[in-house]
């Protein structure tokens, strides 16, 4: 809970500056790419003799327009410019105390400087994502296949769901200091996956609940929003919910992070806080 709690104060205190930062990705992804995309398949999916892989496959991917595909990719490049920004504002901010001047030169410094990490970063998130959406899929279709009954279907389809989350979460908490190993380290890529795996299994109980019960807490309320089918409601809520989540966890890997490596905050100065 220390992790969570910590990370949660950083983002109250700082929480418009954050919120900036990340609103453009998180309004194209918001508005394209609906979180809730795997119970929707569930919910929506006709199990009858007609199912299709590849329908249900790209339509659990969100990846079932061209102009879906043609967005995400606007929403990568998005989310690349924007937390490369974000990131060196919270790296700044731990280890200095303040944050560094918010001009069109500076963003654009620290853009050039985090870039490749974060893309990097993303590109193996969207890589997780799509083996999550195909490991699904796969179940999905074998249920619908090797069971005769629609209820025992969508039964064991959203047992595979949620262990393919699980292991989704399980996975995120392990790379969570792929980033900051990156930028802060200076290590490559790989190299700092290896690092990230050796420094979280540690204590992996503790950043495992500063992962999951965040995301559960907002997610449960997504779904019931979307329950309910309203037009309009259902695409913020999708945008908040990206929003808190880049928010959310681009401070989580550096609070961690500088604790684990022992590395004096220098912000904390400012609270009166242990540092």
């Amino acid at each position: 809970m220390r992790y969570l709690k910590s990370s949660f104060r950083y983002v109250g205190r700082h929480f418009v500056r954050m919120a900036l930062y990340f609103i453009a990705p998180a309004l194209v992804l918001g508005l394209v790419n609906s979180p809730v995309s795997l119970i929707r398949l569930l919910v929506n999916t006709d199990f009858g003799e007609s199912l299709n892989f590849d329908e249900v496959f790209l339509g659990a991917s969100d990846l079932d327009r061209g102009y879906k595909v043609a967005l995400l990719v606007l929403g990568f490049v998005l989310y690349v410019v924007c937390a490369s920004a974000a990131v060196g504002s919270v790296q700044h901010k731990m280890r200095y105390g303040q944050f560094y001047p918010l001009t069109v030169r500076q963003f654009f410094k620290k853009v050039n400087l985090y870039a490749i990490p974060m893309a990097l970063g993303m590109i193996a998130l969207m890589i997780m994502i799509e083996l999550l959406g195909l490991f699904v899929t796969l179940f999905v279709f074998f249920w619908a296949k090797a069971i005769s009954v629609t209820a025992g279907i969508i039964a064991m389809s959203a047992i595979t769901v949620v262990v393919g989350v699980a292991c989704f979460l399980c996975v995120a908490t392990l790379f969570l200091f792929v980033i900051p190993n990156m930028t802060v380290k200076g290590f490559g890529f790989f190299k700092s996956i290896k690092r990230s795996v050796s420094e979280v299994v540690s204590r992996f109980g503790s950043l495992l609940v500063a992962v999951v019960l965040p995301t559960v807490a907002a997610y449960v309320p997504l779904c019931v929003i979307h329950a309910f089918n309203v037009p309009g409601l259902m695409q913020i809520a999708d945008v908040l919910f990206y929003l808190f989540v880049f928010m959310y966890f681009h401070v989580l890997m550096f609070d961690a992070f500088f604790d684990m490596e022992d590395i004096e905050r220098e912000d904390l100065k400012n609270y009166g806080e242990k540092v």
